[in-house]
């Protein structure tokens, strides 16, 4: 077996050892070899932002997963939408399957810091860490993902996010899984209006965390009822979530205006966030419940002005 292996500075003057394997069996081995002394590596900005935050310490071993071609591209089958976990933001930000069957990621992957980190930075980062301004995104597509763990007896783990997201806030995430890949599943929209959007306030573009983001879908038919609703919310260093309640309030119900005050109370009572140096939990919250009341007015009203 043959790899590739060079010795880095990232950042100087941190040494460290860059492992390039062909496949994923190679990752796998040299992992299981260094354990927690080496870590995965794809776009590298969310392993940046770790180290600059003295969220995880640097590493002595790092593994490429870029330089294996399966974890990269999208494809599309008869029901759902395949996107490599290695996928640049940026080209996720502009697909056309993404955009025709999963909008809100479309949209958030078009928002997502600056564009020289969408260049670099891939969707399976994005969601590995568990904080990610597309994890809200994913939640209202009812995304799955497909992981492989060299702790697990199974070759392949397929999960939804929502109760990988579980397990993450329980503590008992895995940190030897790598994401293979994010799967979609395509829906009907016939006789019905599908309403997406994507919100977000964060401090600046680049490297730092979104303060709050929100994420919406829904099926409205002619008559103006609510369908299918999803709605989620996350930001900053908190775990993203389903807003249950909101949802509760527009599933099957007919759009009226006084619905626009009604979500945003309730989006930000539902909302669980935190407090930090840059924002107050219920500035957090609040600030959630606006972002939905003024994406579903906007939304709303322009559907309204297309018939």
């Amino acid at each position: 077996m043959e790899m590739n292996i060079e010795t880095s500075r990232i950042p100087d003057p941190f040494p460290c050892q860059v492992w390039e394997p062909a496949d994923m069996e190679e990752a796998m081995m040299i992992k299981r070899q260094y354990g927690a002394n080496a870590a995965f590596v794809a776009g590298g900005t969310l392993l940046r932002t770790q180290w600059e935050g003295g969220i995880v310490s640097k590493h002595e071993h790092l593994i490429r997963l870029d330089t294996i071609a399966d974890l990269r591209g999208i494809d599309e089958s008869d029901q759902h939408i395949h996107i490599g976990a290695l996928t640049r933001l940026r080209e996720c930000g502009a697909d056309m399957y993404i955009a025709n069957h999963g909008a809100t990621l479309y949209e958030a992957c078009r928002h997502i810091a600056a564009p020289s980190i969408r260049n670099q930075a891939t969707i399976g980062g994005n969601i590995a860490s568990a904080v990610g301004d597309a994890i809200p995104a994913l939640l209202v597509h009812n995304a799955s993902l497909h992981w492989a763990d060299i702790g697990s007896k199974v070759d392949l783990i397929q999960q939804d996010i929502v109760d990988w997201l579980d397990v993450v806030k329980s503590g008992r995430r895995s940190l030897d899984a790598i994401l293979m890949g994010i799967v979609l599943e395509k829906q009907s929209t016939e006789h019905q209006q599908e309403i997406t959007f994507f919100r977000k306030i964060g401090r600046r573009e680049a490297f730092t965390p979104s303060l709050v983001t929100v994420a919406f879908r829904a099926m409205v038919d002619p008559l103006g009822h609510f369908s299918q609703v999803r709605i989620a919310a996350g930001g900053g260093s908190g775990i993203a979530m389903r807003l249950s309640r909101c949802e509760q309030l527009l599933e099957g119900n007919r759009y009226h205006a006084e619905m626009i005050t009604s979500i945003a109370l309730l989006a930000s009572e539902d909302f669980v966030t935190y407090s930090d140096p840059f924002a107050s939990e219920q500035y957090r919250q609040q600030t959630a419940g606006n972002l939905l009341a003024a994406g579903l007015w906007e939304s709303i009203h322009s559907q309204i002005e297309r018939r």
